[in-house]
């Protein structure tokens, strides 16, 4: 569980450095495969005060620069409406999960949430001077509907590394708040939590900044670095033991 919570904490920035390092790599031909793995330093669940290291795959197809696509962070998808400025599509992801065994001294008595599938809407522009991407994913009751954007930018600094930036903001439903956020009446009696309701709103800021290196025409490595700052309702929830999380993820990968 702890893996399919902090894949998704980085999917935003996960998402768009692999659509930027696919640009930066990409040949005049139309499938591209990309096979590899590395580790993740980040909070055992968004407002803990544990940090844990984790295996993280990074395996992604692409067809014609998104018609089709699947890889670990959006699912499996398509980008039927794109231009050369803009992107419009779809997929089917997961919805993340949380068990009490994540943080045992912080979730005991919170029960478990189950991981689930979620549809996907994605759209991103291209201005030039920077990348605007968004993303509404509704999934199971227990995870409900979130949004997010991102405004980022690639810097190519020689032949071999680029490195990235980019900015983020994420609304949540009441579901999805309550859910990973509010304490219920049974939860507080087996918890010890006081009960706690977190309404819908915007639920956390986040900078990323990214690092691609061409080692060789097939191998390449990537090096993020993530700050997301929870506010509102997600702040003050009496599991956010720290309302800062900062993650790191190293991956290298073999293009084919």
């Amino acid at each position: 569980m702890v893996l399919h919570n902090l894949r998704l904490i980085s999917l935003i920035s996960l998402s768009m450095l692999a659509v930027l390092s696919t640009i930066a790599q990409a040949e005049e031909k139309n499938w591209n495969f990309s096979v590899g793995g590395g580790v993740m330093y980040g909070p055992a669940y968004e407002g803990s005060d544990k940090y844990v290291v984790i295996p993280l795959p990074d395996v992604s197809v692409e067809f014609k620069n998104g018609l089709f696509f699947a890889n670990a962070w959006d699912g499996i998808g398509s980008y039927p409406l794109q231009d050369e400025n803009y992107k419009v599509g779809v997929s089917i992801g997961f919805a993340p999960g949380r068990s009490e065994e994540d943080d045992t001294k912080n979730l005991r008595g919170m029960g478990d949430i189950d991981m689930g599938a979620a549809a996907n809407l994605m759209g991103e522009y291209d201005f030039g001077f920077a990348k605007l991407s968004g993303k509404i994913s509704k999934g199971t009751e227990d995870y409900g509907t979130t949004a997010t954007v991102e405004l980022g930018k690639l810097f190519p600094v020689t032949e071999q590394l680029m490195v990235m930036g980019s900015v983020g903001i994420a609304w949540a439903d009441a579901d999805h708040m309550n859910s990973y956020f509010g304490v219920s009446s049974t939860q507080s009696a087996r918890s010890g939590y006081s009960r706690y309701d977190a309404e819908s709103g915007v639920k956390a800021v986040s900078f990323t900044v990214g690092a691609f290196y061409n080692i060789t025409e097939h191998w390449n490595a990537k090096l993020m670095v993530k700050g997301n700052q929870l506010l509102g309702d997600a702040a003050d929830s009496p599991i956010t033991k720290e309302d800062f999380n900062p993650s790191v993820i190293l991956t290298t990968s073999y293009k084919f």
